[in-house]
């Protein structure tokens, strides 16, 4: 058994991570903002560490492994990118120094879009080319952790699209598609997608494996997919046929000037943005894994289409869809 701190424990993918981590029997430490507010964490038995990675006064307990995936994928201001994804990290492992905590890993939870390349294939040796704030601000954190990779053992994930339960991001595009219609933005577009258990699968490797400190792996379910296949999976497993729609880059820029208006007046964030088209409209978001499969013995049990099934049937369970 192996004490665990996860940061983002409350979010869609760390509350997951927490839950196969306690099926294993390890004892888990989730550092959270606000202990009355626990979303998935409610009834599990974990101990709870209240604090903020953006302070820089962490107190953090004695454990053996850290899972820092406390981030932001979507903001109203780009500098909320920089203070919670690049100074959050920042904060954490200066207080892992500062308390000479004995790790046997620290786990970091980066992002594939930090590969953002012109390439037929993503691999882990492609110089990075992060084009988003979010992008770089996680680029941003890497390099912080790379300085001490001779202290501490560093690994870091560069995950794909995440999807699964509690994911609110493709929800959207399942609430679209019921409605009877399936807008494409990038038709030309290669996409790659990894469900939320093949993810936590991956991270709890780490655990298992004696790994090289620096190492960094790319993560996702090692297909390629177009947009109108994923159209075509989602569509089959709604029972719908939707019309699709191939939306003009012009008229999707302006689509991303509307989101803008409407995430700083009404004060909420949105992923959609013109900076986020930039990874919209990459060609290619499909990597090879199998260096990850490999040094990690990882193998993605979840294709695409059981994924989504499965994602559907808890939002529908939940009354999300």
């Amino acid at each position: 058994m192996e004490r665990i701190l996860v940061t983002g424990a409350t979010g869609f993918v760390g509350s997951h991570l927490v839950e196969g981590l306690l099926k294993e029997g390890h004892e888990v430490y989730c550092l959270v903002r606000n202990a009355h507010n626990l979303r998935w964490l409610h009834g599990l038995p974990v101990n709870l560490i209240v604090g903020d990675c953006r302070k820089k006064d962490l107190r953090l307990p004695k454990v053996d492994f850290i899972y820092h995936l406390a981030g932001v994928v979507k903001a109203i201001r780009p500098s909320l990118f920089y203070q919670v994804n690049y100074l959050g990290t920042v904060n954490l492992i200066n207080s892992v120094l500062r308390q000479k905590l004995p790790l046997k890993a620290f786990v970091f939870v980066s992002t594939l879009a930090v590969n953002g390349q012109k390439t037929e294939v993503i691999t882990p040796n492609d110089p990075p080319y992060p084009q988003t704030h979010y992008a770089r601000s996680k680029w941003l954190a890497e390099q912080t952790l790379a300085k001490f990779k001779e202290v501490i053992p560093i690994i870091i994930f560069r995950p794909t699209v995440i999807y699964g339960p509690r994911d609110k991001e493709l929800l959207s595009y399942f609430q679209v598609i019921k409605q009877g219609f399936a807008p494409i933005l990038n038709p030309d577009g290669i996409l790659s997608f990894c469900y939320v258990v093949d993810v936590v699968q991956a991270l709890m490797k780490v655990l298992e494996n004696d790994l090289p400190s620096g190492k960094v792996f790319l993560l996702s379910d090692g297909k390629a997919y177009t947009w109108q296949g994923v159209i075509n999976t989602i569509s089959e497993i709604l029972d719908k046929r939707p019309f699709v729609i191939k939306v003009p880059k012009l008229l999707t820029y302006f689509f991303a000037m509307g989101a803008e208006f409407y995430s700083h007046f009404f004060k909420k964030p949105l992923i959609f943005s013109r900076n986020k088209l930039k990874e919209v409209f990459q060609k290619t978001w499909f990597c090879d894994i199998s260096e990850t499969q490999d040094l990690l013995n990882y193998k993605p049990q979840y294709s695409l289409a059981k994924g989504m099934t499965l994602t559907l049937r808890w939002y529908q369970i939940h009354g999300w869809l």
